[in-house]
This record gives structure tokens, sequence and C-alpha cells, in this order.
């Protein structure tokens, strides 16, 4: 007796499902494609065909099976696995639009709610991931990993106080769950309560790899509380719990690069780069650790594809970086660009009118974390004590280390008030200078180690000005003005500067009461032989390029006898240097290497050099300065870029045009004229003694005074509702 073929295809089905049910995957596929044999499109045999691709990890069989089966019947917990397929191959617009399916078929699922927060969260879809994850919770009040990723969300929102509540509930519900402590650790230290992240992870431990995500935090907490030992002891026991784990290695290498260790930071970088090549501005600070090192191995490739990999907007070098490594201002505005976009510096960009003060002064504030012994102090001491007191309240806002030396001490007495306040975030130190009412808000610090652009972004002063510690764009529109001369921008770069131009008659300001040795060092005691020409320079190791080198090479071998006199920052960079001295066929013993030393040390020794050769495309500045005020020439080439033009700008400023140099081919024949001449080379040491005191690099009053009247002019400007544009007034007498 036969029975009809839907009667068969019931029974089939009917043990294909009872095999389902017992997790018997094989029998029931078998049992399901024996009814799509009969029925190509029967709805749920498709179903279970793609959970039991799930359940036997052939995501592609089970991505193929879903979708025809969804398209044919949806189904709330086949659009839920559908989008966790989706999910683990990173199409997470794909999984949340799977996500928002299931939810809609089964809203009471807290599962798939939770689900689609994280994918929204991926998409930086941050409000509408904290509305899933509400509702997750809402189904589900002890859902711990809803709490955890709501928690996320509300400090993705900057919203840390939130987070912290959410971390707490996870915690509360899972505290077996070492990643709940963890991540709000994480966020006290970005609110900057360090002491007491500190003490939510002491005693904290987890299996691997959260073993190591621990250390590494303690790390970071440790490194912003100014502990770097302990930083650096912290990041070692992350990278022994895991070797292979990438951000304790980067950070520890951030750190040795910081400390000025830069074999081990370019032995962990290399490392980083092994592991993850892609990863965010890490090409970039490999290459520029070397330069430290005078490593120049494959120099011009790395280059070449750091900046390649710029041009396709991909995050490969930090913008301080490539200004040691290229003369290029629309490259260096393009790096700008993309480091303050990648930085999602929060803000409000919001202004304001300015507030009237009782006693009719405006209110200025220098921000900054470099008021210290450091090249921005050493430079700007002078101004903050000069400003007229009549005009201008003059404020310090510390955002750097409490430090107990003589340059920090005297800054303290310099201004009219000083803060510190490393220990709060962004936007407080924002809303502490407008409820100072600070009416222009300067930041002496840009893009270097350290810097908080976020305080700008969040609106400090109605009036923003960037000056001094970094020399370009911000790239941004955090700044209204950005402080320079016509040298340092002409016209034809001008498009790529983003803020408006205050155009001082001469952009660097010096501070006259920099210290003066009681006596030249002499060249025995320097490791100098007594009858050379001594050319020096003693720029940082990473400005210098194998191009400039072969330039230098070039004039050694034109001036027989003479020595090159260079800084030191670590024994392999000598033995490097020296050999790529050998390599261009100058004898490395003409290479002379200098330790670094105490600032009246330094300034001492630059007596005893004969011409200091700039570099390009990143020239000197505060070292310029210090040479020129010591009486010694400084050649320079200069170059197209703000940082390339600086020398030059210097040189304008001491009345000395004749040591620019507009060609390499000019900088060589220059300097070895020099090294022959020396009448023209006493002529010009002569002028820079006898003249130091009246030229405009050096008139730090005049200077001011130029400051102040640009000040006021933007200030005009706002005051009448004007928006900000460039700005040049005549020099003040």
């Amino acid at each position: 007796m036969s029975f009809p073929k839907a009667h068969r295809a019931a029974a089939v089905l009917q043990k294909a499902e009872a095999a389902f049910q017992r997790g018997q995957w094989r029998e029931a596929a078998r049992g399901y494609e024996q009814v799509l044999r009969q029925d190509p499109d029967h709805a749920l045999s498709l179903h279970r065909l793609g959970a039991i691709a799930v359940q036997e990890q052939q995501p592609a069989e089970a991505i193929q099976r879903l979708t025809r089966a969804l398209a044919l019947a949806p189904d709330a917990t086949s659009f839920l696995r559908l989008g966790n397929l989706l999910a683990a191959h990173g199409d997470w617009d794909a999984a949340q639009h799977c996500y928002a399916a299931s939810c809609q078929l089964q809203p009471q699922h807290a599962l798939a709610q939770y689900n689609w927060g994280v994918a929204l969260q991926e998409l930086d879809r941050t409000d509408d991931a904290i509305a899933a994850f509400e509702r997750a919770i809402t189904l589900d009040g002890a859902y711990a990993d809803a709490y955890y990723g709501l928690g996320l969300a509300y400090k993705r929102n900057a919203a840390f106080d939130a987070a912290l509540i959410a971390f707490d509930c996870a915690a509360g519900l899972a505290p077996e769950q070492a990643r709940f402590p963890i991540e709000r650790a994480r966020t006290l230290h970005k609110l900057g309560r360090d002491e007491e992240a500190l003490a939510a992870l002491e005693g904290l431990s987890a299996p691997p790899p959260l073993d190591a995500d621990i250390h590494n935090l303690r790390g970071i907490t440790y490194r912003h509380l100014g502990r770097s030992a302990d930083a650096m002891a912290a990041y070692d026991l992350a990278l022994a719990a895991q070797p292979d784990a990438l951000e304790p290695l980067y950070n520890r290498a951030n750190l040795r690069l910081l400390a000025r260790q830069f074999p081990g930071a370019l032995a962990d970088f290399d490392r980083a780069v092994a592991l993850k090549p892609e990863v965010e501005w890490l090409a970039g600070l490999q290459l520029y650790t070397a330069m430290h090192l005078y490593d120049w191995r494959a120099f011009d490739q790395r280059l070449a594809t750091l900046m390649a990999e710029l041009a396709q907007q991909r995050p490969s070098v930090q913008p301080l970086a490539l200004q040691c490594m290229v003369d290029d201002p629309a490259a260096h505005q393009q790096a700008a660009r993309l480091w303050m976009d990648r930085q999602r510096v929060a803000g409000d960009g919001a202004t304001w009118p300015l507030q009237p003060k009782a006693d009719g002064r405006y209110r200025i504030a220098y921000i900054s974390r470099d008021f210290r012994s450091h090249p921005v102090s050493f430079l700007a001491a002078e101004l903050f004590e000069l400003h007229d007191r009549e005009r201008f309240e003059v404020i310090g806002i510390n955002y750097g280390p409490v430090r107990e030396d003589d340059l920090q001490h005297r800054l303290r007495a310099a201004f009219d008030g000083f803060m510190d306040v490393a220990t709060l975030q962004d936007k407080q130190i924002a809303e502490l200078c407008r409820s100072l009412q600070v009416d222009i808000a300067i930041d002496l610090s840009g893009f270097t180690e350290g810097a908080r652009s976020g305080i700008f972004a969040w609106r400090a002063a109605p009036i923003q000005v960037l000056y001094l510690g970094y020399l370009g764009t911000s790239g941004s529109a955090v700044y209204d003005y950005l402080i320079a001369d016509r040298i340092l921008i002409p016209t034809e770069a001008r498009a790529h500067y983003d803020e408006q131009i205050l155009f001082l008659p001469s952009y660097q300001v010096n501070d006259r009461r920099r210290p003066w040795p009681e006596r030249a060092a002499s060249r025995a005691e320097l490791g100098l032989p007594e009858d050379a020409f001594v050319f020096c320079c003693f720029n940082n190791p990473c400005k210098l390029t194998p191009a400039v080198f072969r330039t230098w090479a070039d004039i050694l071998a034109q001036v027989p006898g003479s020595v090159l006199w260079v800084l030191e920052e670590d024994p392999q960079a000598a033995v490097n240097l020296r050999e790529h001295a050998s390599s261009l066929g100058i004898d490395p013993q003409r290479i002379v290497l200098a330790d670094r030393t105490r600032r009246e040390n330094y300034l001492a020794r630059l007596g005893a050099a004969d011409l200091f050769l700039d570099t390009l495309p990143y020239n000197a500045g505060t070292t310029a300065s210090d040479a020129l005020w010591m009486g010694l020439p400084v050649l320079t080439q200069i170059g197209q870029s703000f940082c390339a033009r600086m020398a030059a700008s210097l040189l304008h400023a001491v009345d000395l045009p004749q040591l620019i140099a507009h060609s390499t081919a000019d900088y060589v024949a220059t300097a070895v004229r020099l090294a022959h001449d020396a009448d023209e080379l006493a002529a010009i040491r002569h002028r820079l003694k006898t003249g130091r005191n009246e030229c405009a690099l050096f008139d730090t009053p005049a200077f001011t005074r130029n400051l102040e009247a640009a000040y006021l002019a933007a200030l005009h400007r706002h005051a009448n509702g004007q928006p900000p544009i460039d700005i040049q007034l005549p020099a003040q007498r």
C-alpha cells in the first residue's frame, strides 16, 4: 500500500523536526533536504537548514539559506541568526537591518534588542544604540551585557557619569565578569579620577586576555598621573601576560619614545607593525622613531607609502611627524584635518559676545602643558611679563605637570593668575575659562605631545588663537586665528591654512632674560679640534633626513678638515650616523657627537661652533634663536611650508637675509664660501653680537606691542559682530 506524496513529505518533515529538536543536525538536514526536493520553496526547511549551517559553522551556506527563507517567510529568530552572521563578517549595516526586523516581529526579545544596540553602536548611531540597550533592559532588568553596552554608548556620547552608573549595574549583576569593572576604571580615568581608577583595579584579576587589559589600564592611568616608571612596569606586566597584546605594546612604545628610549621604542613599534600594520598612526610613528636614531632603512619607500595612504585619507602619520618628513603645506593641512577628524574632538563650537570687565581690561588666557623648562617657555617667558597690564589681564592655564624648576616659578610670577588644571576634563577647562570671562584664549601646544585641542573645541573664549608650539594649521575651525608673518605664509601657500591669520611683523617671540653663560666652553673640553672649521646642528635628530645629510656630506667634502657637530640621542644613533658618513665618503671621525646637557651649558657650547647648518623640511626654531642670540650664524634653506620657513623668518628679523638659501646648490655654496672666507663670517658674527639688542628678533617689548595690537584688532572685529579675517597691522613703535 502506498501513501500520497503529501503524506510522505509530512512524515519526513516530522522526523526532521524531531531530530532538529534533539540536536541531531546531520539527520535533520537530510530530512529537510528531502522536503526541499519536493518543495523548493518550503520556508520552514530553509529556516532550519540555515540554523543547522550556523551550528556547523558554515556561515556562507547559512547566510544563503536564511536569506532565501526570510524572503519567503519572515521569522524573528532567523532574522536574529542572519544578523549575527553578518555582524561576524563586519557588515554592521546589513546586520542592524536584520536585528530591526527581528525586533519588529518579536518586540519582547531582549537579545535582539541588545544585538541591535551593538550594531548601531558600531555604525556610530550612538543615540539609537542607547535606545536599543534601554529597551533590552526594560525587557530584562538583569541583563548585565545590556547595561555594559549602555555604558559604552554613554561613554561615546561623553556622558561619563551615566556610563559609570551603567557599568556599576553590570558589575552588580555579574560580579564574575572582569570586563565590567575594567570599563568602569577606564571611565574613571576618562573623568580624570585616576586615583579612583587605580583603586577600582586594585586586587582585580582575570584570565587571559583580560589580565593584560588590567595591567595595560594601570599603565595608562599611571602615565596620566606622571608616574612613568610605574606605567612602564605595568605595560611590561601586560606584555608578559600576553606577549602579542597590541594595545600595551603600542602604549609602551609611545612611552619609550617620550622617555627618549629610542631603541626600545623602535623595537616595540616594529613588533606592533608586524602584528597589525593597519593600526592608526602606527607606520608614521615607526618611521618617526627611526629618524631619532638616524635609522634610514628604506626611508624613501616608507615615506612614499605614508604619503600614498595620506592621499587615500588613511590615518597613517600624525601631523607633527609628517612635518619632519616632507615640505608640503598641502600635505600638512591634509594630515592635520585627518588628525582632527579622527580625534573626534567633542565640543559645541558656539561663540558668544565679549563680556565687559569692571576695570575695562581684556582678559587673555595662555593655555599649555609646557609652562616649564621647555622650548615654548624658553621663548615666551618675557612676553607674559611685558603685557600691558592697563589693557590686559593675563592668565596662565596649565594642564601640564607642576614642576619645581626655576622657569615654572618665574612663569607663575609672570601671570596675574596661574591655574593648574591637569585633573580637569577638556570641557571643564573650557567652562573654567568661560567662568573667568576670558576674551582671548591662546593655545601654545597645538599638536605637540599631550596637547588638548578639545579644550578649544568646547570654546574656551570668544576668540581662540593658535601660536608657537605647533608650526602650522590645525586643519579645523576650532581656532579663529593662527599667528604668523609674511615669510612663514607667503601668498601662494595661504590656501593651506584653515584659520584666519594674524600677520605680525616678525613671528617668534624671544626672552632676553635667557641665561647667559658665565664662560664660553673651550673646544678641547667639548671634544672638538682646535683648528678645524666646525659646522654644527643641535636640532632634534628627527629633523635630519637622508637628503639633508647628503647635502652636509657634500659640504664637508668641499671643506677639508672641517667637522660636523650634532646632537647624540643614543649610542646606536652615533653608530648609524657615522656609518652613513662613511658610505658617503666622509671619514666617520669628522662627525662629533654632543650629549644633552643643561640649558646654560648648551648655550655655552654654541660659542665653540663656526656655522649652524639648519635642516629642511623642519627648521630650527628655538634652537636657531639660541644660536643667533649667542652670535652664531645660522644658514638655512627656505622651503614651502610653515616649519620649513621658520629660520628664514628669524634671519629676516636679524637682518641677515644673505644666510637664506633658495636651493640646495645655493645652501652648499654659501656654507663652503663662509668656511673659506674668514672675514665675511667674522663680519656676520660681529653684526649679530653688536646688533642683538636692536634687531626685531630680540626686541621683546616691540614684539609684545605688535602682538597686543593684533589681539585688539581681532577683539574690535568681534565686538562689532564681524567675522575673523586675515589681519596685518603696521609695526608698533
